[in-house]
């Protein structure tokens, strides 16, 4: 049984996907690295600049929006035309980041909105309907005639894998869902003023469901009852899998702690005595597969080809579990014989197959080792929790912090004393929605600030209240965090 668990209650967000008591995929949405793209802003034009054919635009950010000509629907129209008659500096212009901002550069952004959905992207500026990739053949021809037989004006849509599992009802449902919801986003933006947010996609729970969530997913599991109701009206298709639970942690294969331990390791052992070693460089990942205390009872070309297609199906979940992408050298046990490594490699394929995320196989090279390639979307497990940057680290300490006074919220405590280190404590009150930890715990939390030899914190004391304020007579310096 395949299942969702999304936790927004933390600071520090997750969301799972699972299969039995296995964890195949998961995300990650922190404040601190949060993404702009598909967000849509009332921009306001701060300055075109003719020689390049772009404006830069005034979203709010920090560092103003580069939208190029090509990025304006009149544009896509009309090419001829120069970008100084079709938007004009001080003008309101809707755009969306395409985009994050990088070093000195600003956000990416076009004029040419999307608005995402389960089964389809609703184009407002765009004429025109595409496809995804897997739809092919009889289903592509069906849907191309439902589209004839909807009232639409100068708009598009790209229609996403998951339309292959959906009718021609729940379709235009969304089409007209997506549709109502753009005609208000664009009413609503005339009486605001620029720059200003109109739109956020964030990546949990939103897109998150959107890419798993089709007619596999058995259950889908909120741990805060407010979020499941949202989602239930936001995908009413999937209302019916959509739950609430008050102990969702209680229910994960594994605890979040476990999971970030697990995913920053660079070894791992299968039950067979397979052994994979999986080294992220700067410019590529490189996994190499030992056989370790694996016996076989075949002949040692069988022993070695069994290992590999093991190592392969585990390789193929690590891929997606630690979201790693870019280049990927994968060294095989060598194998002597060609129709054996021809045979890993239809099995590899087949098993990149599952992977939502774009991957394409370029074969072995003259050593034997298998060359393979994987989009990129966000950051992978490494780079997220086993960053070298002091700052960073004691980032994931304040969260991990959080995360375990949360366990107590269900539990009948008067107070909370935390010896924290200083570091710790300024990343704590920065980054951790300090009133929504407040309301989850009904508890006072009192902070000693403290240089600990071996951890960054201790939760000193659960208890009486009382006893916390006689410490502090006593000449122990203690802040309440609230």
């Amino acid at each position: 049984m395949k299942s969702i668990y999304i936790q927004t209650i933390p600071s520090e967000k997750f969301a799972l996907l699972t299969e039995g008591q296995n964890i195949q995929q998961f995300s990650v949405d922190r404040s601190i690295n949060q993404t702009l793209v598909g967000n849509i802003y009332l921009g306001r034009v701060a300055r075109i600049d003719h020689g390049l054919q772009s404006a830069f635009i005034d979203i709010g950010h920090k560092k103003l929006g580069f939208l190029s000509k090509k990025e304006l629907p009149a544009s896509r129209r009309d090419s001829s035309k120069g970008i100084e008659h079709i938007i004009h500096e001080g003008m309101s212009i809707i755009v969306q980041v395409m985009k994050d901002p990088y070093g000195n550069k600003g956000p990416t952004v076009t004029a040419n909105i999307t608005l995402p959905g389960h089964y389809l992207i609703y184009l407002p500026n765009s004429d025109y309907l595409a496809f995804s990739k897997k739809i092919l053949g009889a289903k592509k021809e069906q849907i191309q005639q439902y589209w004839k037989n909807w009232e639409m004006d100068k708009e598009g849509a790209i229609i996403r894998t998951s339309a292959l599992f959906a009718s021609e009802e729940q379709l235009k449902k969304e089409w007209h869902y997506l549709k109502e919801k753009w005609l208000l986003l664009r009413n609503n933006s005339a009486a605001k003023k620029a720059p200003t947010l109109l739109f956020e996609d964030p990546v949990i729970p939103n897109r998150f469901l959107r890419k798993f969530a089709s007619l596999q997913i058995e259950e889908i599991v909120f741990d805060e009852v407010e979020v499941a109701q949202e989602m239930k009206e936001e995908y009413p298709h999937l209302a019916n899998r959509i739950r609430w639970s008050r102990r969702l942690e209680q229910e994960l294969p594994m605890s979040i702690d476990t999971l970030i331990n697990q995913v920053t390791s660079n070894r791992v052992k299968l039950q067979s005595g397979v052994e994979i070693i999986i080294e992220k460089t700067e410019a590529l990942t490189v996994i190499d597969v030992n056989t370790a205390s694996y016996i076989g009872k075949q002949s040692k070309e069988e022993t070695i080809v069994k290992t590999n297609i093991l190592a392969a199906k585990e390789i193929a979940r690590e891929l997606r579990l630690r979201n790693l992408s870019g280049i990927i050298l994968i060294d095989f046990i060598d194998m002597k014989q060609k129709q054996n490594q021809a045979l890993l490699l239809e099995e590899m394929s087949k098993l990149l197959q599952e992977d939502p995320t774009f991957t394409q196989i370029h074969g072995f090279t003259s050593l034997g080792i298998l060359e393979m390639t994987r989009k990129r979307e966000g950051l992978d497990s490494f780079s997220l929790f086993s960053n070298k940057d002091t700052r960073q680290s004691d980032l994931e300490v304040a969260y991990q912090l959080e995360r375990e006074l949360l366990r107590y919220r269900h539990k009948d405590t008067d107070a909370f004393l935390v010896e924290l280190d200083p570091t710790v404590y300024e990343m704590f009150v920065q980054y951790i929605q300090l009133d929504k930890l407040k309301n989850q715990l009904k508890t006072p939390v009192f902070i000693e600030k403290k240089t600990l030899e071996n951890r960054k914190y201790v939760i000193k004391f659960i208890g009486d209240v009382n006893w916390l304020k006689r410490l502090e007579t006593n000449g122990n310096t203690l802040d309440k965090l609230f």
